[in-house]
């Protein structure tokens, strides 16, 4: 019996290792705005909705917590990339799952705040 427990604690340890170790892949949605268009829309849209941790005019990024201690504290980090007539945002959390969309709450949210400054 110990033997059978020590084989299943092991087994399950090494299947959920890897996800443990891996690394969040950004979400990335792109914008026809300019940057600049869209780092105000996303500065307020995060000031306005999350817990923010930071916010770099000159980098264009920056991180927030969203959730509780009920639902858990989930911390996410963005920032902006591109040129001309086009931008990029990109988000980074460790959480994704059906309860909760952070990354897909606050592409959401920017596109509200750009629909309300147009």
């Amino acid at each position: 019996m110990k033997i059978a427990t020590v084989v299943l604690t092991l087994t399950l340890f090494a299947a959920l290792s890897p996800m443990a170790l891996a690394k969040p892949k950004p979400a990335t949605k792109v914008y026809p705005v300019s940057c600049e268009t869209l780092w105000t829309a996303t500065k307020k849209a995060v000031s306005n909705h999350y817990d923010v941790l930071s916010l770099d005019d000159k980098e264009q990024a920056g991180s927030f917590t969203t959730g509780s201690i009920w639902s858990g504290i989930r911390p996410l980090a963005f920032h902006l990339e591109g040129t001309g007539k086009s931008c990029t945002v990109y988000v980074t959390g460790h959480f994704s799952g059906i309860t909760h969309n952070d990354k897909g709450d606050l592409f959401k949210r920017i596109e509200e705040q750009l629909k309300s400054t147009r």
